[in-house]
């Protein structure tokens, strides 16, 4: 953990997170690229080595268990703990150099990386880019940190030290670096075209765009599109009857992604078509832009035109970023989404409607910090200085709120601010927490973390994947769930405090 928290360490963690969410929105190019290879080369080979350190300390003491189960009296080897540390460090290193080099350099390497990230970023792309390469040298300078921390560890007061800190560091340090090396802004940019309008003449069906104000047009009910130099005709029809039948008629209704039919001239509508509304708020953020300082383009169905084909018609929609819906004369409807030349509409360029983990980033963000504010009031509740405990967790709660829900680059880097004096705050509050005197604590008081965690996130997680549809339910869902088990927690700290006080005396 020392390594973790060296200042090199916290300053290029504190780069990656600032990169890849706000100076990649600001300034894309190849300069902010290679700023998140150079800060992961320092980030992960400390986070690899806590996985690993356990590994080597134990494959260190097999010879002692060995002899001792060949020979009686055979002198038990000695392990030195140091010894094993720069091993796990060293293999830490070099696993991160060589994963990082044939990620970059094979497409194989990319396309494996990019599956293993599917589970934490589910948008995120992995591309394979030989350039990347020049942030090798970096993990030079994350050995020569390790080698400048590990000198302490041979002076006893520096241990008990370090243990007197490690939970410092687990609640705070830890969970910091683990979510920049993770959650790392997804590579694919949405479109930032949006097709404002339909029309449908002479057997072509022509789909307007935004800002380009040029046509993609189809002769072939969708199935093939080809760019033009064109401008529509007329306003946007929100309603459009079948040429020749004209109590037949669709219309749309904007802000919803959804079309109504009338069989009686417009007397009474039926849904025909639609996206729910929890599918279209994840779709909405689905298409969010890029970069802070583009305009969010909508996600609605915005126009309608039908044109009449042999065997029926086909109906187009316009639904803004999201692309056109077509209905085929069988009546079945598809989304065509913009290909990534901006020349063609087609079904697999559409966004899916769910995508486990994606788009949630915020709530993630929400469910850790929720968990270790539950972990520090169950901390209060067992014995520990109140003033600390409140200091550290206003830290963390009053730059989340002053924070949240960042527009512009500018709002954006108060947010980085705040977080940042936050942060130093809190880990003075944490530091008066464990320099006063605190009671005995059991660590299944540390079940709270992932029990907490759990219980914000896995709503959220259950909102992307689709398998419940209403944002709203999901945070409800995640409130009540949050409180449970903050009832519990607190409940099983009052009782583990209520044990440690003494039995009162009978009076004499």
């Amino acid at each position: 953990m020392a390594w973790l928290c060296h200042p090199v360490t916290l300053v290029a963690v504190a780069l990656l997170i600032v990169n890849d969410h706000l100076l990649k929105r600001v300034w894309p190019g190849a300069v902010t690229g290679k700023l998140s290879d150079v800060a992961g080369m320092l980030v992960t080979p400390p986070l690899l080595a806590l996985l690993l350190s356990p590994i080597v300390s134990a494959a260190a003491r097999f010879p002692v268990l060995k002899a001792r189960l060949t020979a009686d009296r055979v002198p038990p080897v000695p392990v030195s703990r140091s010894r094993s540390d720069d091993w796990a460090a060293l293999a830490a290193i070099m696993l991160t150099g060589a994963a990082f080099a044939l990620v970059k350099a094979t497409a194989a390497g990319a396309e494996t990386a990019e599956r293993v990230w599917a589970v934490f970023t589910p948008s995120a792309t992995v591309v394979a880019d030989a350039t990347d390469l020049a942030a090798l040298p970096a993990l030079t300078l994350a050995w020569l940190v390790w080698r400048r921390v590990r000198p302490a560890f041979s002076d006893r007061t520096v241990r008990q030290a370090e243990r007197t800190v490690r939970p410092i560091r687990v609640v705070l340090a830890l969970p910091a670096a683990v979510l920049a090396v993770t959650a790392t802004s997804a590579a694919g940019a949405p479109s930032d075209s949006s097709v404002v309008q339909v029309e449908a003449d002479d057997g072509q069906i022509f789909a307007f765009l935004d800002p380009q104000r040029e046509a993609l047009v189809t002769n072939d009910q969708g199935r093939s599109w080809r760019r033009m130099e064109d401008r529509p005709s007329a306003p946007p029809q929100t309603r459009a009857c079948v040429p020749g039948e004209p109590r037949l008629c669709y219309r749309v209704l904007p802000p919803r992604l959804k079309v109504e039919r009338s069989a009686d001239g417009g007397a009474t509508w039926s849904v025909d078509w639609q996206i729910s509304p929890g599918r279209q708020g994840w779709l909405e953020r689905n298409h969010e832009p890029p970069y802070l300082n583009a305009k969010a383009l909508p996600v609605a169905s915005m126009a309608v035109a039908v044109l009449p084909v042999p065997g029926g018609h086909v109906v187009a929609v316009a639904d803004g970023a999201d692309g056109v819906a077509l209905r085929d004369p069988s009546g079945q409807w598809r989304r065509l989404s913009l290909a990534d030349d901006r020349d063609n509409l087609s079904e697999s360029s559409a966004p899916p409607l769910s995508s486990t983990g994606s788009q949630i980033l915020a709530e993630t963000g929400m469910a850790v910090l929720g968990a270790i504010v539950m972990l520090l009031v169950v901390l209060a509740i067992t014995g520990w200085a109140i003033a600390p405990v409140v200091i550290t967790i206003a830290s963390l709660l009053v730059p989340w709120w002053l924070g949240s829900g960042p527009r512009t680059p500018e709002d954006s880097l108060m947010t980085i601010v705040f977080w940042g004096m936050g942060l130093f705050t809190a880990m003075g509050g944490a530091a008066g927490m464990l320099a006063s005197k605190r009671p005995k604590t059991s660590r299944r008081h540390l079940v709270v973390l992932p029990a907490a965690f759990s219980a914000v996130y896995l709503p959220f997680l259950s909102w992307s994947a689709g398998w419940l549809d209403d944002y709203g339910t999901a945070r409800l869902l995640a409130g009540v769930l949050y409180v449970l088990v903050f009832a519990v927690s607190a409940g099983a700290a009052i009782r583990s405090r209520a044990r440690r006080r003494p039995a009162r005396q009978p009076a004499g």
